[in-house]
């Protein structure tokens, strides 16, 4: 029988979000990095959604995933209302769209929420939640082009190292449910792949000279190793959510680090 070593649940604090408040969103450079840390937060939210299904036990999933969706709905209407441009007003109204189904599919983990159900959907949003995430990054693309952001490039790696620790979290904790998806592999594959390439990328910068953003994208490279060992050993049944979460986390916050670092905040 395959053995799931779910150590230290109980105890580990899950799911940190880091939002950007909507309301300090005036500028094009604070929309761009409100739509990086979100395109991490929507993986969140596949995550949430995912261990909840689960059932295991661990610090107030629901109240997460509410607190996602709540931040989510606040940035798309603060874009609306702050940014008038056609470009982006349309880009909003087709994210908007995009959303609800997802969200909708998300709120059935609400209350007593039947799991075999709850099964079904998971693979709805796994399988839409990607044009709100494609949506996002239109969205920061957009803002980059308007914006006129000194080392772009860059600035879109240290997003993607962010975002591919969040993808990494959320496919593992799927597998580890063991839906019936057969895409999860390829896209975790995927995220280790733009992780992988975002770090190259950002080696070759200038920045990789200054020793705190060395510091925090070494730290992120040593992740991934760390994160492709876990991924093997739970091919044996053998899973460690807590500290994949945890490692995700930390470079989810390497991700952010570099990308401030690259705007000179």
């Amino acid at each position: 029988m395959k053995r799931f070593r779910i150590a230290a649940f109980l105890t580990v604090a899950f799911f940190s979000t880091v939002h950007l408040h909507a309301a300090t969103i005036t500028h094009k450079v604070d929309a761009i990095l409100a739509l990086g840390s979100e395109m991490s937060n929507v993986r969140a939210m596949l995550e949430n959604y995912t261990t909840i299904g689960a059932k295991i036990a661990f610090k107030n999933p629901g109240k997460q995933l509410k607190e996602h969706v709540v931040a989510h709905d606040a940035l798309m209407e603060t874009l609306k209302s702050t940014f008038k441009d056609p470009q982006i007003q349309q880009l909003v109204t087709e994210g908007l769209t995009a959303w609800e189904p997802v969200k909708k599919a998300l709120q059935t983990a609400q209350g007593g929420a039947d799991r075999a159900k709850m099964r079904t959907q998971a693979q709805f949003v796994h399988d839409n939640i990607r044009a709100v995430i494609k949506n996002l990054s239109a969205l920061k693309k957009a803002f980059l082009a308007q914006a006129k952001i000194a080392h772009p490039e860059a600035l879109n790696a240290a997003i993607e190292i962010a975002a591919s620790a969040r993808r990494l979290s959320a496919h593992y904790m799927m597998a580890m449910w063991k839906l019936p998806d057969p895409t999860i592999q390829k896209h975790w594959e995927k995220g280790v792949k733009i992780w992988t390439d975002s770090i190259a990328l950002l080696k070759q910068s200038d920045f990789y000279k200054d020793p705190a953003f060395k510091a925090a994208l070494d730290d992120s490279a040593k992740i991934l190793k760390t994160l492709v060992m876990y991924a093997s050993m739970a091919q044996s049944g053998t899973y460690t959510p807590a500290i994949v979460h945890n490692k995700c986390e930390k470079a989810f916050e390497d991700g952010n680090s570099l990308a401030k670092k690259i705007l000179g905040k």
